[in-house]
């Protein structure tokens, strides 16, 4: 099976994330690349094109928020993949992810 590669597109204040958020694709060079994306004002993460993710997208994201409160960004996500939800609730640290979307509240 071949692994979809992430990117990633900038609009405005908002970032679009294509492909998979997988230990697979968030490599070195990804993640230099991602926290050049994060700088003071708001910055929404918007996840509606990721098809997959596993724990190391949720450290990821994480890492994103942790960089965010040190730059003075106030980071949110938007359209988390409902198997990133279930990751975060297992690990318990859904409650430290700043969503934009109500529809994650079901």
């Amino acid at each position: 099976m071949e692994v979809k590669k992430i990117s990633f597109i900038e609009k405005d204040s908002r970032v679009i994330f294509s492909g998979e958020l997988t230990l697979l694709t968030i490599d070195n060079s990804f993640e230099k690349k991602s926290k050049h994306l994060i700088k003071s004002g708001v910055l929404i993460f918007d996840l509606s094109n990721v098809s997959k993710v596993d724990t190391a997208c949720l450290a990821w994201l994480l890492a994103m928020l942790e960089l965010s409160n040190k730059t003075d960004c106030q980071l949110t996500f938007d359209k988390l993949p409902k198997d990133l939800i279930k990751l975060a609730q297992l690990s318990c640290v859904d409650m430290f992810l700043p969503k934009t979307d109500s529809k994650l509240n079901q």
